[in-house]
């Protein structure tokens, strides 16, 4: 067992417009991984359109306010909301005024990310 304390943890920035402080990578049986971490999204930040190949995603508000769109459904986004992204499901995150922190489980996590330009 491991006790992880996240305020202890560096952001990391990424060049899609978030944060992540990345607590555990684990391989499957089938060669595959799961991956979970905090995501950090500035105020009036929005995260481009993208899809994961492979991944589907399970996505916890945990504090802040936005929305996340895939298609023309749109779920509002407040702390306690959870939502899931299939595979190849295109999606785009965007964070009101006070911004967005997430937490995310990624199954079957892959490099496999296409963002739309």
């Amino acid at each position: 067992m491991q006790e992880i304390n996240p305020s202890k943890m560096k952001w990391q920035k990424t060049n899609y417009g978030y944060f992540r402080k990345v607590f555990m990578t684990t391989e499957n049986a089938q060669g595959k991984f799961c991956k979970t971490q905090y995501i950090k999204i500035k105020p009036n930040t929005t995260v481009r359109p993208h899809y994961h190949k492979g991944q589907e995603e399970a996505e916890y508000v945990l504090k802040g306010t936005g929305s996340v769109k895939s298609g023309k459904q749109v779920i509002k986004l407040k702390q306690g909301v959870l939502f899931i992204v299939k595979p190849n499901e295109w999606h785009e995150v965007k964070a009101g005024k006070q911004g967005l922190l997430l937490f995310v489980t990624k199954a079957n996590f892959s490099e496999d990310t296409e963002w739309r330009e």
